[in-house]
């Protein structure tokens, strides 16, 4: 059986499909075997990011509803011969693909691949739900501002209550200059306040936001910074020891704070 992620996150905008699609490529682009799930069903962007818009024929709904096999909706990458898509459905709510069906779709995907990535529906609703059920490792992003860290906290309460498996994080759009001068919040120190293992952090970055907008994924960005972060994460999931960026507040920063605590 192949490994299972799920990245999911507490409300959209924090870069969930733009990770899963980044991770999905690397994986790829090393030789492993890869299906990326789109599991936000009605809100399907995967495609996009991955430019497979026009070869889509069958989608998740379809295997769901058993109107073709998994192979059939299956979309091959032109580029990276070992990725496949499953793509969300853009005619059905999150809650109707059900629980039962998805454990069947993953189940059959993870057996004959090596690494399957799930795009989970962003939020805690009942497409949330259905789409872990135990089937995945699942994987928070979040950025460091504190709606999100909020946001972040409730999702893995959420998956303590549904008993699945304990989760790991991911800190998106981290500046490093603005936890220099401790205007934001050390990565860290961020972990360390939730509770949750630290697997990456991506730095913001305007090439992949103008990656985006031209149709590319983050590692066509020419961002080397970002590249590597996908490269840690991709790493740290299958139990590498790869080493995370270190993002510091100024000593002079740490000076005053100390004072002030004296």
């Amino acid at each position: 059986m192949g490994r299972v992620f799920a990245i999911i996150s507490g409300k959209g905008g924090v870069g969930k499909s733009t990770l899963a699609t980044a991770l999905a490529e690397y994986y790829a682009s090393q030789g492993k075997g890869v299906v990326l799930l789109d599991g936000d069903t009605g809100l399907r962007c995967v495609d996009l990011m991955l430019g497979l818009q026009d070869r889509v024929v069958f989608d998740l709904g379809d295997v769901a509803e058993k109107k073709c096999e998994i192979d059939q909706a299956l979309i091959a990458h032109p580029a990276l011969p070992g990725l496949r898509l499953l793509a969300a459905p853009q005619m059905m709510s999150a809650s109707d693909v059900k629980r039962k069906a998805m454990r069947r779709i993953v189940n059959e995907i993870s057996g004959q691949t090596d690494i399957l990535l799930m795009d989970a529906p962003a939020g805690i609703g009942r497409g949330f739900k259905n789409t872990l059920g135990n089937l995945a490792e699942p994987v928070i992003i979040g950025t460091p501002d504190d709606v999100c860290i909020r946001d972040v906290e409730r999702v893995a309460y959420v998956l303590t209550e549904m008993e699945e498996p304990r989760p790991v994080l991911v800190l998106n759009r981290v500046d490093r200059r603005l936890v220099h001068r401790g205007v934001m919040r050390a990565p860290l120190e961020i972990a360390k306040s939730l509770d949750i293992e630290l697997v990456g952090i991506i730095p913001e970055s305007q090439q992949v936001y103008r990656a985006l907008l031209r149709g590319e994924g983050a590692l066509d960005s020419g961002d080397l910074q970002v590249v590597s972060a996908v490269e840690v994460i991709a790493a740290r999931l299958l139990g590498a020891d790869a080493p995370l960026p270190e993002y510091r507040y100024s000593p002079i920063l740490r000076f005053f704070n100390r004072r002030g605590e004296a």
